[in-house]
């Protein structure tokens, strides 16, 4: 599979779906080919802790025998998923990328791996993560250029979706652990509204900001997966987007705002006249699009306390681990507890107050439209840094959804991509407008 933005469909999550409902192939067939994907990527790209295996082979030969009982599970039967290390999957030690690490096999699925299997995926492997989720950078590298990073925390995640080596993955975001990496990776990420998906069996980080969510190439790769992982009460409305046509009338498109502000000091000159372009081409494909300034969200003390409480909240769950395993603990890790262990209990329950009031406040300000902004500063950077998260720090503080979606290259030729944000519970929503911006933007 060659590195693309606008990928086939045969080369999408969705495209080898139908291929499997229609029998056109096999889920035998679909599995191969990722497994050569891997075979031929993964020794220089570094994507995967494990892959494939007796259980992975079983379950990819039920799934066919299925097929040939008249038995479709829906629209990941026979889809290969990797699930970032954080998650526990039943046979398998859960190391959320901590060094020296030692744990047992775990006995039972977390939440969202066991919807995926239910709903007909083969869980594939454990992708890599940065240890504990956090900035530390992984041996992963970008598949678009080796010297540059995938991101983080997700990083075997993005990496493994977008060099073909599974069809989607699991990852997950406290600051900006799904967003970067599928920007830095050029494919789409999507970050769900704080509490829509089961955070059961998933290592926790800082409970307060921590969201679940996959990645896959397309935004309708995304939603073939949330098909399985949302509750139950939302699944059907994900089906029905499947169906949808994307060229709903310019009457029904939602409005659009583009961020500006204190983001833009923060962005690169070729990210900025990346978004100017892409804000062009979406008016002249009918988009209303006006701009917004950011005083509303005080990104200053925003991002200032959304640090207060992922330093207070690993430090709770991890101080006593730190001073039993000291070894355990990459630099970043380590200052960040230690930072938490002296903050003052009066400034984290500011800084819960803060994130509290904003939410409502931010909420209202946006009401039922969609702001626009970049998903990174710029392209992925060399790979002793996992890039900056300050353009979606804000998102995972105040919870709201959020998706990413390739929209140019850089001059280097690597990816940037455009950011959606919708306010909290809009998600729905804001997969109708992602699904219209990607059609809008493959426009030649």
């Amino acid at each position: 599979m060659s590195l693309t933005l606008r990928p086939s469909l045969d080369a999408t999550l969705r495209g080898q779906s139908l291929a499997i409902q229609t029998r056109t192939r096999s889920c035998r067939e679909v599995f191969e080919r990722c497994r050569a994907a891997v075979a031929e990527k993964d020794p220089v790209i570094q994507a995967w802790i494990n892959f494939g295996g007796d259980e992975v082979e079983q379950a990819v030969d039920e799934r066919d025998a299925e097929l040939r009982q008249g038995i479709w599970r829906g629209p990941l039967h026979g889809i290969p998923v990797g699930v970032k290390d954080i998650y526990d999957v039943a046979g398998a030690a859960t190391l959320s990328g901590i060094p020296h690490r030692h744990a047992d096999p775990v006995k039972r699925d977390s939440a969202i791996v066991a919807r995926l299997r239910e709903a007909g995926a083969i869980i594939v492997g454990k992708t890599v993560t940065t240890p504990y989720a956090f900035f530390d950078p992984p041996p992963t590298r970008n598949p678009w250029n080796l010297e540059r990073t995938p991101g983080g925390s997700s990083s075997g995640s993005a990496a493994a979706v977008a060099s073909g080596m599974c069809l989607g993955a699991l990852g997950s975001q406290t600051g900006g652990s799904i967003t970067r990496p599928a920007a830095f990776c050029g494919v789409a990420g999507y970050k769900p509204s704080f509490g829509l998906l089961s955070r059961s069996g998933m290592f926790p980080f800082a409970p307060s900001l921590d969201h679940p969510g996959p990645m896959a190439r397309t935004v309708d790769d995304l939603i073939c997966l949330m098909t399985a992982l949302a509750p139950k009460w939302l699944r059907a409305d994900f089906f029905s987007l499947l169906s949808e046509p994307v060229a709903f009338d310019i009457d029904e498109l939602p409005s659009f705002a583009v961020l500006n502000g204190a983001f833009v000091d923060k962005t690169e000159s070729a990210m900025l006249d990346a978004r100017e372009a892409t804000t062009k081409r979406l008016s002249v494909a009918g988009a209303m699009i006006a701009s917004s300034d950011t005083a509303d969200l005080e990104l200053p003390t925003l991002w200032q306390r959304h640090r207060c409480v992922m330093a207070v909240e690993i430090a709770a769950s991890q101080a006593e681990r730190l001073l039993q395993q000291p070894e355990e603990f990459t630099p970043a890790v380590r200052s960040l507890i230690e930072e938490g262990l002296a903050a003052r209990s009066v400034d984290y329950a500011v800084a819960i107050q803060f994130q509290r009031l904003l939410r409502r406040r931010v909420s209202h300000a946006m009401g039922d439209s969609i702001w626009l902004m970049p998903a990174s500063r710029g392209a992925a950077p060399t790979p002793e840094t996992t890039g900056d998260p300050c353009m979606n720090s804000p998102w995972s503080f105040l919870g709201f959804p959020t998706i990413t979606i390739p929209m140019a290259l850089s001059a280097d030729g690597l990816p940037l991509g455009l950011q959606l944000i919708a306010g909290p519970g809009h998600d729905v929503e804001l997969f109708r407008a992602a699904r219209w911006c990607e059609a809008g933007l493959a426009r030649k």
